[in-house]
């Protein structure tokens, strides 16, 4: 089913402009709609506020000059607003605008919920307490039930879909992030890389490895298997090295096949992509 929906996460900070541009990408390409949620810092910013182009100004932001920080948030983000809506008007597709405040997870989950894919951006380490830098992906890949497409907070990404790294290990996790990826495929050249434990491993996933090639074919996917052994290396090291060999412009994993917090103590695939991420990651739950 080709994506119909979008919603994209973003801030004031570079990261979160180049994360909306590679939105607008996505939807011009897929002729969908966009939905774009600015994160407000949370000590300065009113519940959430939402509308269909022509917003009124959400509860709370008049009299936001009181402060000259608070000042300068108000402006960035009716900066924000006139930049997406101009971007919508130029591109073409609908789509609306919704103000966040940062540390509202619940309402951007809400949101989440009701589209074909998220977009949101990588937690950046040691950020301080502002934008988006509250915000845990992991926990909209673990609650809204839906895709959600992981931007690094470094880096320029244009574009996903055309060389593709799919991390795949027998899970549902994986096996659902595979489908909920395909309407990203576009022309897309695929690599699925199973990572084994030992020789034994991978002569038992061999066949399935070679089963999920062939439906990837049957949707159009020039995809081809690898499969190697972990040694003592982190799947997660292994599965970044090899999308840089390939060039990969995406990964697709499924996201958290234990509990957040058994992940944490294991030491989880999940975790330590979303960490050491170079490209954008696809996780589904």
């Amino acid at each position: 089913m080709p994506l119909k929906d979008l919603l994209v996460s973003f801030d004031r900070t570079a990261a979160g402009y180049a994360r909306l541009d590679l939105a607008f990408n996505l939807a011009r390409a897929s002729r969908t709609y966009l939905s774009g949620a600015y994160l407000l810092p949370e000590t300065h910013a009113s519940p959430a506020s939402s509308g269909r182009f022509g917003l009124t100004a959400p509860a709370g932001m008049t009299g936001l000059g009181e402060e000259g920080g608070t000042l300068r948030e108000a402006e960035a983000a009716e900066s924000a607003e006139q930049y997406f809506k101009s971007k919508l008007r130029l591109s073409g597709i609908e789509g609306e605008w919704h103000l966040l405040a940062d540390g509202a997870s619940a309402a951007l989950i809400d949101l989440a919920k009701s589209v074909d894919l998220a977009i949101v951006g990588q937690r950046a380490p040691n950020s301080e307490p502002d934008g988006a830098s509250r915000l845990r992906p992991e926990d909209i890949v673990m609650t809204a039930g839906r895709p959600v497409l992981i931007v690094p907070y470094t880096g320029t990404f244009e574009m996903v879909g055309k060389r593709i790294l799919f991390a795949w290990d027998g899970t549902r996790e994986a096996n659902r992030a595979m489908h909920d990826a395909l309407p990203l495929f576009t022309d897309a050249e695929a690599t699925v890389v199973f990572v084994g434990s030992n020789e034994r491993d991978l002569e038992q996933h061999r066949p399935a490895l070679d089963r999920v090639v062939h439906h990837l074919h049957h949707h159009g996917v020039a995809a081809k298997p690898e499969e190697t052994l972990r040694g003592g290396l982190a799947v997660s090291d292994i599965l970044l090295s090899r999308a840089a060999d390939l060039s990969a412009d995406m990964i697709v994993s499924g996201g958290y096949h234990h509990s957040p917090l058994r992940e944490a103590l294991l030491g989880g695939v999940s975790r330590e992509l979303l960490q050491h991420m170079t490209v954008p990651v696809l996780m589904s739950h």
